[in-house]
């Protein structure tokens, strides 16, 4: 870990608290993150009926535009700025703040800690939440990465929606049922609190404890992963007539080491190399398909992994789908029948530990991947170390089981 760096960890009243104190920042950044995401919608809970798609990302507006708590007003009357977000796993709330580190701490757990939900509030967002639907459905490459999800784990998974629902699922919403969310999940040890900056780390924990004294601790839930109904899987849509998007994904049970942390960093990272060798800015792939024409723009690739699923995915506008579709399959043809070489491995490693590095000088970047392998029960901070040990021969065994099988 950097110097100034280090993840300073401590429960508190239920809360997973980790600082990182670095010495000289001027802004100090603020992450509450809720266990409660896309994910988790379509499941039975006790209740007996599901949780409509899009709930955690509704429950997100209710909280920001709170009559109890005018959060937009409160933090921006100290100079502070708030945003939110929800994404698969988690919804997230997050404050930069240049002073008053400790009042901002405060007011963030105040945030999340009660809510006023009634049926106007409730019909308000709903018209608000459907045009960012509509909206949403005119993006052709979001609907097709989420229609390739559907496809690899079944359309009853809550990874088959939008994370911000559909109109359907936005119309069932009513008061008891975000209410009886908010009380499950809005938990504080379904909780977990990243603060970086130039902090007193005893202070900060000061404050936590006197603001949480008199919360009361519930059970945590503990939640089953995602088993994929496809290993493989490629969606195309057409924008017009001369351009569609693909999307192809690879899924895999997850297959976590529990109680082995380095083991986990290097089986992710070994397969973050691979894509990086098979379809990164400077591999081959690319080269060809630019050449050829076969792409308008950039290639997202992402490799995205948590303690309840596991996929990689390839998703690009083209105007040549049927060829660019073959060129993906001969790129992994061919690594089946060369492997890679020492200069490919050592390129692609080295971008993926400048990436790294990157994170350390950005208090946002840092803390969400703080968050995120916190979450899974990892260490950030034991990433690079991991990543320089990783041999070429780790990542030709990965991709063989994650990809090229």
């Amino acid at each position: 870990m950097f110097a100034g760096s280090r993840i300073e960890k401590k429960n508190i009243s239920g809360l997973d608290t980790l600082l990182v104190n670095k010495k000289g920042f001027l802004e100090n950044y603020i992450l509450l993150s809720v266990g409660f995401g896309g994910v988790d919608s379509h499941s039975h809970y006790d209740w007996n009926r599901k949780i409509p798609y899009g709930t955690a990302h509704f429950l997100e507006h209710l909280i920001i535009q709170n009559s109890q708590f005018d959060a937009i007003h409160e933090f921006g009357e100290i100079g502070a700025s708030l945003n939110a977000s929800t994404n698969f796993e988690s919804t997230s709330f997050a404050v930069s703040c240049t002073e008053q580190l400790e009042l901002n701490i405060k007011m963030i757990l105040k945030l999340v800690q009660s809510i006023s939900i009634t049926n106007e509030s409730v019909e308000k967002e709903k018209k608000i939440i459907k045009q960012e639907i509509l909206q949403l459905h005119s993006n052709r490459r979001t609907s097709c990465y989420t229609n390739l999800l559907s496809d690899l784990y079944g359309e009853e998974s809550g990874l088959a929606q939008p994370i911000i629902g559909n109109l359907e699922s936005v119309e069932s919403m009513d008061a008891c049922m975000l209410e009886m969310c908010f009380h499950k999940f809005y938990a504080m040890e379904n909780m977990k609190i990243i603060i970086i900056g130039d902090l007193n780390p005893e202070e900060a924990h000061a404050v936590i404890k006197l603001e949480l004294e008199n919360s009361a601790l519930k059970d945590k839930e503990r939640y089953l992963p995602f088993i994929p109904v496809k290993r493989e899987s490629m969606k195309i849509e057409a924008i017009n007539s001369n351009q569609s998007v693909l999307s192809w994904g690879n899924a895999t049970s997850n297959g976590r080491d529990a109680g082995n942390p380095d083991r986990d960093i290097r089986k992710e990272f070994s397969i973050r190399i691979g894509l990086e060798i098979l379809f990164g800015r400077t591999s081959e792939f690319q080269q060809k398909i630019h050449d050829h024409g076969f792409v308008d723009g950039g290639i997202d690739v992402k490799y995205e992994i948590s303690d309840r699923y596991c996929f990689s995915s390839l998703s690009t506008i083209t105007t040549k789908p049927s060829e660019l579709m073959e060129e993906i399959h001969t790129t992994k043809k061919e690594v089946r029948k060369k492997s890679i070489s020492d200069v490919e491995f050592l390129i692609s490693k080295r971008r993926i530990i400048g990436r790294i590095i990157d994170v350390y000088d950005h208090p946002a970047k840092l803390a969400n991947s703080i968050l995120d392998y916190s979450s899974r029960g990892l260490d950030f901070s034991d990433v690079l170390d991991v990543i320089n040990t990783i041999t070429k021969k780790e990542v030709i065994d990965a991709l063989h089981s994650h990809i090229l099988n």
